[in-house]
């Protein structure tokens, strides 16, 4: 465990660099890549809410970093948003698949996931996602390292989820 505190409302990281946010956005942007090619072959309205719900909640970090950067202010309902917005999404994504399930052929997604070279990527994004919950119990969110750190790994994640996605296609 980080010794630094965690992000707080009164907390403006003074480190945080105009590149961190931007490399903030490659994540989200390959999440959205990966959600519409899903919603694509996943007919469902709630699909696309909560993928929708967890892209903007992505999108919105990356905002707050940008006005915590240029604006050295912490604009903390954007911060704050995040743990609450994405779980949503997230939610809203399953109980799709839940309502759906008569709809889905869960063998053909199997074998298609688990397909080579497929599996290979979704292995290393599953490693990246499981990082990523690691690291957010043990990696100070304040600290420019633990961004870099964070950042780095959901972009490298991401980018496998969606290039599993695109072999699928």
């Amino acid at each position: 465990m980080s010794d630094k505190p965690k992000i707080t409302k009164d907390t403006v990281p003074e480190d945080f660099t105009l590149s961190l946010a931007l490399v903030d956005a490659l994540p989200v942007l390959f999440f959205g890549g990966s959600m519409i090619l899903t919603a694509l072959l996943f007919k469902s309205r709630l699909f696309p809410a909560g993928a929708l719900a967890c892209f903007w909640a992505g999108a919105a970090k990356v905002l707050w970093k940008i006005i915590v950067v240029k604006k050295k202010k912490n604009i903390w309902w954007l911060f704050l948003q995040m743990r609450i917005v994405m779980p949503v999404g997230f939610a809203l994504m399953l109980l799709s698949v839940i309502l759906n399930r008569k709809a889905i052929h869960f063998a053909a997604v199997l074998a298609a996931v688990t397909s080579l070279p497929s599996v290979i990527f979704f292995s290393l994004g599953l490693i990246g996602m499981v990082l990523m919950g690691i690291f957010a119990s043990q990696l100070d969110s304040s600290d420019l390292r633990s961004n870099w750190i964070e950042q780095l790994t959901n972009t490298a994640a991401q980018a496998a989820i969606f290039i599993g996605i695109l072999l699928l296609f």
